[in-house]
């Protein structure tokens, strides 16, 4: 799928609205989806969904992996899996995530896979200053230090490691979160080194663009001046999509050692004009 000029100019004309940097980004809101779907289109991504139906499903270019898009599934919103013939895992986030977190890691998908070995969740986290603790069964809890976002490697007794959870709230106690914000799941065999891209989106310092009450609104948001954010928005979308054709798979090249067929054989394939 191609990014076109029009596509371009309805992102413009979005965004030509006052709005303000809003941090954490753990809590900015949901932003434009866009910013997922475009540059996966711009990577050679492409949609096989009804585009008169809202829900949306798009492939990666080798067909490996599928992005699956339905707000109208509020706990699963988009749910990243891969084929039933590769290794089975699935990452799913609510329809209230930050769009800049789902980016954490669809742009992990279009990457390269990293040499090195992805860093832990709990090590990424600790490092910012996380609080974590791990109960008799197994299970890892990090609060993030203003108690309002909450990752969880969970461990059943029975079964074993069950995969990781992050919620955001306003705020959590001893009986969960409240004032649920929005929610990510990870299954257990999802490759590490996507869990360390989203895990640094998470955490990652730095405000976010919103439109003016697109933010959540608790005491935990900084929100900064107020301009007129379509210019900054384009240019930042425009950048995005520019580094995201740089791992857009380039087309095969022709076999040298086969030559082309001239005008005689061609003639011969067409069979008798009528």
């Amino acid at each position: 799928m191609q990014i076109s000029e029009r596509h371009l100019a309805a992102f413009a004309a979005d965004h030509n609205v006052y709005g303000s940097p809003v941090s954490p980004r753990y809590l900015a809101g949901r932003g434009d989806p866009r910013h997922v779907t475009h540059a996966l289109g711009a990577a050679g991504w492409t949609t096989a969904s009804d585009p008169l139906n809202p829900a949306i499903r798009m492939t990666s270019p080798d067909r490996s992996l599928r992005l699956d898009i339905n707000f109208a599934e509020h706990r699963s919103g988009w749910r990243v899996s891969p084929g039933f013939e590769h290794s089975h895992w699935s990452a799913s986030f609510s329809t209230g995530t930050p769009v800049e977190i789902v980016a954490g890691l669809t742009d992990a998908l279009i990457q390269p896979e990293p040499d090195t070995p992805a860093s832990p969740v709990s090590d990424i986290l600790t490092a910012r200053g996380w609080q974590h603790t791990t109960d008799e069964a197994g299970t890892q809890t990090l609060l993030s230090p203003d108690g309002t976002v909450q990752a969880e490697l969970r461990v059943s007794p029975s079964i074993g490691v069950i995969g990781w959870q992050f919620t955001a709230a306003y705020h959590h106690d001893e009986y969960g979160p409240r004032g649920l914000v929005w929610r990510a799941d990870f299954h257990e065999n999802t490759p590490p080194h996507l869990l360390t891209a989203v895990t640094a989106a998470v955490c990652r310092p730095g405000p976010v663009l919103r439109a003016r009450f697109d933010h959540v609104c608790s005491p935990h948001v900084n929100v900064d001046a107020e301009f007129v954010i379509g210019d900054v928005m384009v240019a930042a979308h425009k950048q995005r999509l520019a580094q995201a054709r740089r791992h857009r798979p380039r087309p095969p090249k022709p076999n040298p050692g086969v030559a082309a067929p001239g005008p005689a054989a061609r003639a011969a394939a067409a069979g008798p004009a009528r």
